[in-house]
């Protein structure tokens, strides 16, 4: 079974209580109102792979990342498990505009009730919100078995 690690953060802006939203239109599946992330590369710690991902999709430079949870999706290709990140501790200047589509700050609530957000982000908020601190998501068989911790 092929293992894919990924991560995600949220960067929040105490200052204005907003986070920094991407709306991303490069990946199938993925599309959406999400947040910053991407995969671990071989031989990156956890930690190294939040912060160059941040780095490479905002240009921001963030410090301090909180790991909150975890999600798992797993289908009949493999496993892909998302450590859940957040951080208040950022600087540099934003480029709106990337590869992977459009950022911008929005306020965190407002976030919370747009539509259309990427499609785990609704489960990844529950962890955001500490209703739970692991998503476990099984699409195997045709299944779709949603179980929180």
């Amino acid at each position: 079974m092929k293992i894919v690690l990924m991560n995600m953060v949220k960067i929040y802006n105490k200052e204005t209580n907003q986070v920094l939203v991407l709306d991303k239109v490069k990946k199938y599946g993925w599309e959406g109102l999400t947040f910053p992330g991407g995969k671990v590369e071989m031989g990156e710690s956890f930690v190294d792979s939040v912060i160059r991902e941040a780095k490479e999709e905002t240009n921001l430079d963030i410090k301090n990342p909180k790991l909150v949870g975890i999600i798992t999706w797993i289908s009949d290709e493999g496993k892909d498990v998302g450590l859940i990140y957040e951080t208040t501790d950022f600087d540099g200047d934003l480029v709106e505009d990337n590869r992977e589509g459009k950022l911008f700050w929005m306020d965190y609530e407002e976030f919370k009730n747009t539509h259309p957000k990427s499609m785990s982000m609704d489960h990844i908020l529950k962890i955001y919100d500490g209703e739970y601190r692991e998503v476990f998501w099984d699409f195997r068989d045709g299944k779709d078995e949603i179980v929180y911790f």
